[in-house]
């Protein structure tokens, strides 16, 4: 490719449509006032996002596809077959509720009947939180001990090792009651 050459210049051979291909019929508008080129280059730009309008006309076989491509977009009529095409795609794609459930109700189906239980329980699991039937509830505390005045601190220190205190006099009483008991037990056999 010589250095003069603009740098949208892209040869697509391999990748045109044949003659006898056509776009998919979700794909063309149906009054037939595209031609085929028009067609293709319409069907080129919704279903591979990932290229630009110019990249777009040149596999549709516009020789200048920077000129094809704004002189296509700124056609009403191509621009509504775009824009209405571009938002049924995206319709396909929408998450939405309804949707969402019915995807987890096909993923627990084939799950179970692949045998795989773990994948089955974990779809229903998420079938039960979406309908509110389980509710994940977590407690998230805030503070640091930096924002505690050296009172809080102590006063905090001290309910913590009471608390841990009590707990261990109560298990040396359950220990010794039990003890006693297992001696007592002894004594009178």
């Amino acid at each position: 490719m010589a250095d003069h050459q603009k740098k949208h210049d892209i040869n697509y051979e391999g990748n045109l449509l044949a003659e006898k291909d056509t776009p998919p019929i979700e794909t063309c508008n149906l009054d037939k006032k595209l031609n085929r080129r028009q067609r293709i280059f319409i069907w080129t730009a919704v279903n591979n996002p990932r290229l630009s309008l110019i990249e777009s006309a040149a596999k549709a076989g516009y020789k200048d596809p920077r000129q094809a491509a704004n002189k296509l977009m700124s056609n009403p009529l191509i621009r509504s077959e775009y824009n209405y095409l571009m938002n049924e795609v995206k319709k396909k794609y929408e998450l939405n509720y309804d949707r969402a459930v019915q995807d987890l109700y096909d993923i627990r189906d084939k799950a179970l009947e692949a045998g795989s239980f773990n994948a089955a329980i974990s779809a229903q699991n998420s079938l039960l939180r979406v309908g509110g039937l389980i509710v994940d509830r977590k407690e998230v505390m805030f503070g640091k001990i930096d924002q505690m005045s050296r009172e809080e601190v102590e006063n905090r220190l001290e309910s913590l090792l009471g608390q841990a205190i009590e707990a261990q006099v109560i298990s040396d009483n359950a220990l010794e009651n039990d003890v006693v008991e297992s001696s007592k037990s002894e004594v009178e056999q």
